[in-house]
């Protein structure tokens, strides 16, 4: 049955579709293989910042059943997300973004989640026996993953049992039969912290995933947010809108009611089974294959001709490393300005670096130990801290998204014998390739980062004995481009 509505949301992935399409941002892909095929393709796309794909005409699957990657690879695709549709660069939209969350944070009282009685994602409800996740065309997205996983640009929807706050999470899903998934939570992911006060209790934790929906939702549940923010209020501040949200019948939490795909759920203490090994976001299949939490399919519900979004990470650049640089890099500077760090001019959390592991802040220097304060806070923060292995802090005469200019101020402006502190036992995660087998058995879950100081020495700015820069002066530059500018068409 097909849902009619009086005016459309804002969160409808497929109003979101369109608007790619008219921007030149979408491309429909017919009869590609999911099995490999179809994220060799998203791969090669992925490199290059392409459009957004949208598969379908999957052999043996229903002919409407469709697959959406590269949702956010470039500014254009990213800045419509986030409802800014400037033509921006990508360091002019990271701080862009920065502002529109420092803007909304005190308005997302105004948009708690709206409680509606249908919507699309039920046009379509199977339950008990009936249930068969196979029929939605879930990739096998690497050549050396453990199965087809249905869930890399999903959301996980939990709620807490003692405070009754909803958390919005992002974590891998593997398909594991007909009504089962594996997931991948690791420690101090929200997610993992919810659950494992149900377990505390002896109670199977209820969960909601949603396998497809407009890519807003993807990008808050990865992003770092603290304990108790509500990223729904968030997602609606963005938007200029509430979510709308079904109850869901049997766990009670909310479904967006505009999602494609929906299950609900239960994960219990103890049940589960061999998941992964799958290409993680490091470049590395590092997690490897090991016994992880099943959640048990009570329900699921989904649109006609419904469109799973993907999101498959692999060796950077990938699927959402684009978005996530982004994201990180605004949060990050928040953090160092909510933390009282003065002079932050850009921060940029490097694609290659996995997103997470390379993190570079330009800083226009003020006193003594200014830089070595930027480059502690800068991941040591909730948005910064896990896995990063380097924190580098620059000139703000440095972009620090320009690797070329980075190296040049590492190579010219640092001494290795007295500008490198390294930081031990840091937060890590189990898809860090750098902790051995062993290690990860035991729990011994860290690691060390170095604190780069690739700023001019302050005490020779003091001095203003530091040579100056051999480079012509902007203003010269502006013009001779203008007086030359048939030479640099």
């Amino acid at each position: 049955m097909k849902v009619a509505r009086a005016t459309p949301s804002a969160f409808d992935f497929r109003v979101w579709i369109e608007k790619a399409r008219a921007i030149g941002q979408l491309r429909e892909v017919e009869n590609a293989d999911p099995h490999l095929e179809l994220g060799a393709i998203t791969e090669l796309n992925a490199k290059r910042r392409g459009p957004a794909l949208l598969f379908g005409g999957f052999p043996g699957y229903h002919p409407g059943f469709r697959v959406l990657t590269g949702a956010m690879l470039n500014v254009r695709t990213l800045g419509l997300t986030m409802g800014i549709e400037e033509n921006l660069d990508t360091m002019a939209l990271t701080g862009r973004i920065g502002e529109k969350l420092r803007l909304i944070e005190s308005k997302t009282a105004d948009y708690p989640i709206e409680y509606v009685g249908d919507g699309p994602v039920m046009e379509n409800k199977v339950a008990a026996e009936d249930i068969d996740l196979t029929i939605f065309p879930a990739p096998m997205w690497h050549e050396l993953d453990g199965g087809p996983y249905i869930g890399t640009g999903c959301v996980h929807i939990h709620k807490d049992p003692e405070t009754g706050w909803t958390n919005v999470g992002t974590y891998r899903v593997q398909r594991q039969s007909k009504n089962t998934v594996g997931t991948f939570i690791s420690g101090g992911h929200h997610g993992n912290i919810i659950r494992q006060k149900y377990w505390d209790k002896n109670e199977p934790c209820p969960v909601v995933i949603v396998f497809g929906s407009h890519p807003l939702f993807l990008v808050m549940g990865g992003s770092e947010v603290p304990t108790g923010v509500d990223e729904f209020a968030w997602i609606g501040a963005i938007a200029g809108q509430r979510v709308p949200v079904i109850r869901g019948p049997i766990t009670g939490l909310p479904i967006p009611a505009d999602a494609e795909i929906a299950i609900e759920g239960f994960s219990s203490q103890g049940d589960l089974q061999e998941e992964g090994p799958f290409g993680e976001f490091t470049g590395y299949y590092a997690g490897g294959r090991k016994p992880e939490t099943l959640v048990r399919v009570k329900a699921v519900y989904y649109r006609n001709d419904p469109i799973l979004l993907g999101a498959p990470p692999c060796r950077p650049l990938h699927d959402y490393s684009y978005f996530a640089s982004v994201l990180r890099s605004a949060l990050v500077k928040e953090s160092l300005r909510k933390a009282g760090i003065p002079g932050v001019k850009g921060v940029w959390v490097s694609e290659a670096g996995g997103n997470r592991l390379w993190v570079v802040t330009s800083i226009q220097q003020q006193y003594a130990g200014h830089a070595a304060q930027a480059a502690n806070v800068a991941v040591q923060c909730r948005a910064g801290a896990l896995m990063n292995r380097y924190s580098i802090v620059v000139d703000d005469d440095i972009d620090p998204s320009n690797s070329d200019d980075v190296i040049w101020a590492l190579s010219t402006r640092s001494d290795p014998a007295t500008d490198i502190d390294i930081l031990r036992q840091c937060w890590s995660n189990p898809l860090d390739p750098m902790i051995p087998p062993a290690e990860k058995d035991r729990k011994r879950l860290w690691n060390s980062r170095a604190i780069i100081n690739a700023c001019r020495p302050w005490d020779r700015v003091q001095a203003k004995d530091f040579p100056p820069v051999a480079e012509a002066t902007p203003t010269l530059l502006e013009a001779t481009k203008k007086k030359w500018a048939w030479l640099f068409k």
